[in-house]
């Protein structure tokens, strides 16, 4: 039932676009009937049983004007299905980048960005299948017409279609199950090699170096060959089910033919009545293949709308199809001073890794106002799980997090531009020039793009750029050094004026004159607060607090010098950085 739901969700999103095929086509099939009437009045005709005032003639013009005007509105018809179609996938594709961009809480991909990208692609296209395949319907209910059509003419040879027609509609409905079975295999074996392409691009240099060449092209042959394998299974089995729904009724239809010929030699059965059963029975036949098409696309619906709403999970029963686009459209900027950043509060976060136990347990924390606070501690106690859950880009277990005293329900929103900004540990750049890598949109001036390249002691290595900002950066930023990555999404970030910076080991590969030049930088102006995941001593000696967890935990607090009279953990870190 939930793929008939988002089925006429897509139909009440773009009624009229529907509503106007669907009329072209029942128009289309409605006059298919027409030939099958004329053929018969034409041979009674030939045969001498032709109705007074009617001629051969006037039959034949009436056919080719009958043709002609089928062929129009085919053609209309066409149009019109295509624009639903179309709009039906962008109803779906726009709601669920809408709900990753802008839902409430962290958004997690159910897998890897080449399998969403699949979901985006294929199932989206499957899904309003369903919906496109109820405008060619009419043509059911035209069969439906050409048998009682028959029925009056000869009702034994006619009720012998209605054998094949069930046996088809009732072999369809116990192979549904199969249906969805090899579908949600070929999907899935689709996604897994959209998904190993994505990431061989990504990580070719890492692939060169290592010489896997051969081990991945190896390993790419295999997926492809496992797709090959689901891709075939999941065809044949709709061309067998395809092949069944056609050659029933054929068997039918040549029972019909055996039983016409015998009631024509015992004079039961004119010449007309034969052409006018020949012509419907293209149209009756047709009827359960369509049935058996509706079955199946069901079933084929239902598997790629249960993948598009693991994608956005945690959604509305129907966010697939909310009509209307909405444009995202970030936070307001602070507008009075109790929504500018003086306390930032901290209390009993965590955030613990199902299966493994591990990540942060109990933190406690306070950023005051042009603040500096660094995170540090060993590798895996937990620093990046810190400061992601604070930024709400991953869930939390417990805690509390107030801004101004007013407790944060959704970090996930609220920690975001002008209120925030982060830069990763790992920056994401696009394929896109450094400006729209730094910019991404933001209505910035030239004067804040030329400041915030500046903060991120970025304007030296910007000179010696052909292009300058104009330069474009590769695929994430292969053109670039790790530092200029680091220095490019740092822009990015100081670009927003965000009043709370955060930064995940921002100078980890950056030389030792950059790294103090930036953060001279940053502390010429301490009007904006920062927390800064760092191991560095540059950034130890600026801190106002520094926190050192240790397996998920802050095993201590204070300045350096604190630190170093106390902690041995603080004293191993400190002397590592010699």
């Amino acid at each position: 039932m939930s793929a008939w739901r988002h089925a006429f969700g897509i139909i009440r999103a773009h009624p009229r676009s529907f509503l106007s095929s669907l009329a072209f086509y029942i128009a289309f099939y409605l006059l298919a009937l027409a030939p099958g009437l004329i053929n018969r009045a034409i041979f009674d005709s030939l045969s001498g049983r032709a109705p007074a005032g009617v001629n051969i003639w006037s039959l034949v013009g009436l056919m080719v004007g009958l043709e002609f005007g089928r062929f129009g509105l085919l053609y209309g018809g066409g149009v019109l299905f295509n624009l639903f179609r179309y709009s039906g996938e962008a109803l779906l594709k726009w709601n669920m980048l809408a709900w990753l961009a802008t839902a409430p809480g962290p958004r997690v991909l159910p897998g890897s960005p080449g399998e969403a990208v699949s979901r985006f692609r294929d199932d989206t296209l499957e899904a309003v299948g369903l919906a496109t395949i109820l405008i060619v319907s009419p043509q059911v209910f035209t069969g439906a017409i050409g048998f009682a059509i028959m029925l009056r003419i000869n009702a034994l040879i006619t009720l012998v279609v209605v054998v094949p027609l069930l046996a088809t509609v009732a072999l369809t409905y116990l192979l549904t199950r199969r249906i969805q079975h090899y579908r949600r295999n070929a999907r899935e074996a689709t996604a897994a090699v959209t998904s190993f392409i994505g990431e061989t691009f990504a990580a070719i240099q890492s692939i060169k170096l290592a010489a896997a060449e051969r081990r991945i092209g190896g390993r790419l042959m295999a997926l492809n060959d496992h797709r090959r394998r689901a891709s075939i299974r999941d065809l044949m089995f709709t061309s067998v089910m395809a092949f069944l729904n056609t050659n029933i009724a054929a068997v039918g239809a040549g029972f019909v033919l055996l039983l016409a010929a015998q009631s024509m030699r015992r004079g039961d059965f004119t010449v007309g009545d034969f052409t006018l059963f020949a012509t419907y029975l293209v149209l009756v036949s047709a009827t359960p293949n369509m049935v058996g098409q509706i079955l199946a696309q069901e079933r084929q619906a239902g598997v790629s709308i249960g993948r598009m709403r693991a994608l956005v999970d945690g959604a509305p029963p129907m966010q697939l199809v909310e009509a209307g686009y909405r444009t995202p459209t970030p936070p307001p900027a602070p507008a009075s001073r109790t929504d500018r950043l003086e306390t930032l509060t901290v209390r009993g976060l965590t955030r613990l890794y199902p299966g493994s136990g591990r990540g942060v347990s109990d933190i406690d924390l306070t950023l005051r106002r042009g603040g500096f606070t660094v995170i540090t501690g060993r590798v895996g106690s937990g620093k990046t799980t810190l400061v992601r859950a604070l930024l709400g880009l991953i869930p939390s277990d417990a805690g509390e997090i107030a801004w101004n005293g007013t407790v944060v329900a959704d970090p996930a929103t609220f920690m975001t531009p002008p209120r925030s900004a982060y830069t990763a540990q790992a920056p994401k750049l696009f394929s896109e020039t450094l400006r729209d890598n730094i910019l991404m949109g933001e209505a910035a001036s030239d004067e804040m793009l030329a400041a915030a390249v500046e903060l991120a002691v970025f304007h030296d290595d910007l000179a010696q750029f052909d292009l300058g900002l104009a330069t474009p950066v590769g695929t994430r930023g292969v053109t670039l050094s790790g530092g200029q990555v680091q220095r490019a999404a740092a822009a990015r970030m100081f670009v927003r004026e965000a009043d709370l910076l955060i930064f995940d080991d921002i100078s980890s590969a950056l030389d030792v004159a950059t790294e103090q030049a930036l953060w001279r930088g940053l502390f010429a102006e301490r009007r904006r607060t920062c927390l800064a995941v760092s191991h560095r001593r540059e950034a130890f000696r600026r801190a106002d607090e520094i926190l050192l967890l240790d397996e998920g935990r802050v095993a201590a607090r204070g300045t350096a010098d604190q630190l170093r009279a106390t902690s041995e953990l603080f004293r191993a870190i400190w002397s590592h950085n010699d």
